[in-house]
């Protein structure tokens, strides 16, 4: 299977999709966990401190991961203005889209 530029465009969107949800719920975590903290600050609450930071800690892998799928976004835009688009005929033929996008997929794990 080739890459097409609609199929791009579709993991483009996708990813671009993804990558907003998670910033999201890193905000929404943030938020929990700044209000956990204005609450536990003054009492102390050294349990409460430590679930605030949990949290925080599950916002940061959220921001990680959207911004893995925007680096995957930076690389399909890239690649997808590489060049001119193939002549007519030949799209899905060679496959080498495939092979080229699957080892920059691998190496963002």
């Amino acid at each position: 299977m080739a890459l097409t530029s609609q199929s791009i465009a579709g993991t483009v969107r996708r990813k671009a999709r993804r990558a907003q949800e998670n910033v999201k719920a890193a905000e929404g975590e943030l938020i929990a966990a700044n209000e956990e903290l204005k609450e536990a600050m003054p009492r102390r609450d050294v349990e409460a401190i430590a679930h605030a930071a949990e949290r925080t800690l599950v916002a940061e892998e959220e921001v990680r991961q959207a911004a893995h799928e925007l680096e995957v976004v930076d690389e399909l835009l890239d690649d997808g203005s590489a060049g001119p688009p193939a002549p007519s005929g030949t799209e899905g033929a060679s496959g080498e889209g495939v092979r080229s996008l699957l080892p920059r997929l691998r190496r963002r794990r």
